[in-house]
């Protein structure tokens, strides 16, 4: 063997990736829904790295958010590309990490010297007493005063799935019930479209409570925020028939503008 030559295997490997890819991608083009699931992720996307590049870092409380805010953008990237490439359980794992995130920017919301104490623990049990992943999901179900664990159903079906060995995880390496494992990427339609339209919701739900900490301060930051919203608002007409307040959108956009007159 020739230890110059770059194994071959990784190259065969690569090729079945890409013609995965281009197939799964022709795929989204060709269905409304798909496709409307792809551009949300990009926006949600877009809004994490614009205003992890564009706001000041001077504020360390905002340089943490703006850390969290790469690794959202980073995490999304990867599961998106897991995904197009036939690894439906390997980017559900990083849906998971997204999810987590979402839910821990949402959490700071409530108070942001939360932020400080996350980054400045004093003991490892207090930090875990106020930061474990489960008390921040039980701290937002008593903010909202929601009687069920729709967080915790979400956050556990990913880690059974895909966060943890489990005999149910097994099913994300199968193309039907009970068939064999496939070892590396596959070509599975219906676990690409899933993956896909997890991947949409949870980075509509990242790239909202992200962008709550960054004040508009031009116009540029304006449209980055409206076009998020407006974003949003198509999405959950098209798959949860229920309608925004559109009034509320035009009202906003209104008020926006006028602020830089």
């Amino acid at each position: 063997m020739t230890l110059e030559i770059f194994p071959e295997n990784f190259l065969r490997l690569y090729g079945g990736e890409e013609s995965l890819r281009l197939k799964n991608i022709e795929e989204i083009i060709n269905d409304e829904a798909l496709l409307l699931h792809a551009h949300a992720i990009e926006c949600a996307m877009d809004t994490i790295k614009y205003f992890t590049q564009a706001s000041s870092k001077e504020d360390n409380n905002q340089l943490v958010i703006q850390w969290l805010g790469c690794r959202i953008f980073n995490a999304s990237a990867s599961a998106l590309k897991l995904l197009l490439s036939g690894y439906y359980q390997a980017s559900a794992l990083q849906q998971r990490d997204l999810l987590e995130m979402a839910f821990l920017l949402d959490y700071f919301s409530i108070d942001k010297n939360f932020i400080t104490e996350w980054t400045k623990k004093e003991t490892e049990k207090e930090f875990r007493n106020k930061f474990r992943p489960v008390n921040v999901r039980e701290a937002l179900r008593k903010r909202d005063n929601f009687t069920e664990c729709k967080r915790t159903e979400r956050y556990d079906f990913l880690c059974k799935l895909a966060g943890h060995p489990t005999y149910e995880g097994f099913r994300m390496l199968t193309i039907v019930p009970g068939g064999d494992a496939r070892i590396g990427p596959f070509d599975d339609t219906k676990a690409m479209a899933a993956t896909l339209v997890e991947l949409a919701r949870t980075m509509i739900e990242a790239s909202e409570h992200f962008q709550h900490f960054f004040e508009h301060r031009n116009d540029t930051d304006i449209k980055q925020k409206f076009l998020s919203y407006e974003n949003k608002v198509k999405w959950f007409e098209r798959f949860y028939s229920r309608p925004l307040d559109r009034e509320f959108l035009e009202e906003m956009c209104a008020a926006l503008i006028g602020e830089n007159v």
